[in-house]
């Protein structure tokens, strides 16, 4: 097989891959904003794994991600919290889950940033891009001023 065959049939594959994470995440976004909330009762307490997901969503700075990323696409990408691994990360004795805030457009997903957040939701760590330990929250809005990003302080 010649060599220009093969980069084609890779780059065939990479782009089919690239489109199907899209529709996955896209789908689990489309899940996430339209599920229906009559279906828990009212008076439950979300799930432990809500909680975490739903407490790195409420943090300033990701709900601005969120709106700067609907509002310069027209609408046509969205803010996403994902898990990008199911097994806890322990740190420091205590248990964390791994979640990452992505921007979902129709042409591919894009990693913002990522989170160790406490499965109750009340301890959020930054990840190192650097593989260094986490950092507080505030110690990241000091040195990475995130909402700088999106016109913010």
């Amino acid at each position: 097989m010649s060599q220009r065959a093969s980069s084609s049939k890779t780059a065939i594959v990479a782009g089919l891959l690239a489109g199907l994470l899209a529709a996955g995440l896209g789908a689990l976004y489309v899940y996430q904003q339209h599920a229906a909330p009559a279906a828990r009762p009212v008076t439950a307490a979300p799930a432990e794994d809500d909680r975490a997901s739903l407490a790195l969503m409420a943090l300033p700075e990701l709900t601005a991600w969120s709106r700067y990323i609907e509002k310069t696409s027209g609408g046509k990408s969205h803010g996403a919290v994902i898990e990008t691994d199911p097994a806890p990360r322990i740190f420091k004795g205590k248990s964390y889950r791994q979640l990452s805030f992505y921007e979902n457009s129709p042409a591919a997903a894009h990693r913002w940033e990522s989170f160790l957040v406490s499965p109750n939701g009340k301890d959020i760590l930054v990840e190192d891009p650097a593989g260094e330990d986490p950092m507080s929250l505030q110690r990241w809005r000091q040195e990475k001023h995130p909402m700088r990003s999106v016109g913010g302080n």
